[in-house]
């Protein structure tokens, strides 16, 4: 029997999501072959052995019984093998990741640099360009440490006029992100020139760095990713969002979002989106497990790429546990693989 640490909760934006998705996880592991013990981590970074009894980690309870960790670097020593189900920052970006290294501590999912440079969708964006995989036209804004808001070129040259450049290089109606944030939390749809500085003073709170990109009328297509040196890809599957775009409320709130596994597109398109997530999983060094999403673009058929994601959901509407159950993998599965991969170091 493995010490399976699972760790969730978080300092980010996405810290319910990630409860969420633990709760969904420990309803179907095998208590058998595993000796669990769960962490949370509160939203001012305090870490929590939990009770062992908790089921439902989503509820307001969840610290009731909890025993507050002292020594957690000794905590780590003191296990096999850690479950980090923990999205966005320190949890996402490689920071729980060095962590889990310095301890010598197996650990499911990507290591630091692909955590890392797969976070901040502006190096993302800067790597993948390196190998050929399209993407929506967009621009670089950073917040510097007066707070003043800069376009930052492909040269690093920072310049001060950025109504006038996103308009002139993507136009309105574009789309706003923080670029170390998920769940589409510090997303916004800018659909004139006169809603951009507020949007972007609101998404840089949530990140120093931001990308505006291009408003594409699209359809969005994600894909699954699983394995070390020989990965598989599943097939692709839809969303189809109640709303202008996939925002946080439509992903886990609104019943009227829904998914779609195959997707409603061509084949040839779904073989061209799994040749490139295997092309993106390679090129960042992935490790474990990835859902890398896509755009199409509804008039000219153009392939684009999102984002990828290193430590997607895993509540039970989360598009990747289902699209590995579309390939024969069942989740109680799908989680003893990820475990047996993160030996593989």
């Amino acid at each position: 029997m493995k010490k399976l640490l699972i760790i969730c909760g978080g300092q980010s934006s996405e810290h319910i999501v990630s409860r969420m998705s633990t709760t969904s996880l420990l309803s179907v592991i095998d208590h058998s072959k595993y000796q669990v013990t769960v962490i949370g981590i509160t939203e001012e970074g305090s870490w929590y052995q939990l009770d062992s009894k908790i089921q439902d980690i989503t509820k307001e309870t969840w610290l009731d019984n909890a025993t507050k960790v002292i020594d957690v670097f000794g905590l780590l020593k003191s296990q096999e093998v850690a479950f980090p189900v923990l999205h966005g920052l320190y949890g996402e970006d490689g920071t729980i990741q060095g962590l889990f290294e310095l301890a010598g501590l197996p650990y499911v999912g990507c290591r630091v640099l692909a955590s890392s440079v797969s976070m901040d969708k502006i190096y993302t964006k800067k790597i993948l360009d390196t190998v050929g995989i399209p993407q929506v036209p967009s621009m670089y804004v950073k917040r510097r440490y007066d707070n003043t808001l800069v376009v930052v070129s492909n040269s690093f040259e920072e310049y001060t006029d950025i109504e006038n450049q996103i308009e002139k290089e993507l136009g309105f109606p574009c789309f706003i992100k923080a670029s170390n944030s998920g769940s589409s939390v510090g997303c916004y749809r800018v659909n004139q020139k006169e809603e951009l500085l507020t949007s972007l003073q609101a998404a840089a709170k949530y990140d120093r760095k931001v990308v505006v990109e291009k408003c594409v009328d699209c359809i969005e297509l994600e894909t699954a990713v699983l394995g070390n040196d020989d990965p598989i890809v599943s097939r692709v599957g839809q969303i189809m969002p109640h709303g202008e775009f996939y925002t946080f409320e439509s992903k886990y709130e609104d019943k009227e979002s829904k998914t779609c596994i195959p997707a409603n597109v061509d084949p040839s398109i779904q073989d061209k989106i799994r040749e490139y997530a295997l092309k993106v999983f390679k090129a960042v060094d992935g490790h474990g497990l990835s859902r890398v999403d896509f755009f199409l673009d509804k008039q000219s058929g153009e392939i684009y790429l999102n984002e990828i994601n290193t430590l997607p959901g895993f509540t039970v509407i989360s598009m990747y546990p289902q699209l590995i159950q579309d390939l024969g993998i069942t989740y109680q599965e799908l989680i003893d693989k990820l475990i047996e991969l993160a030996y593989q170091r």
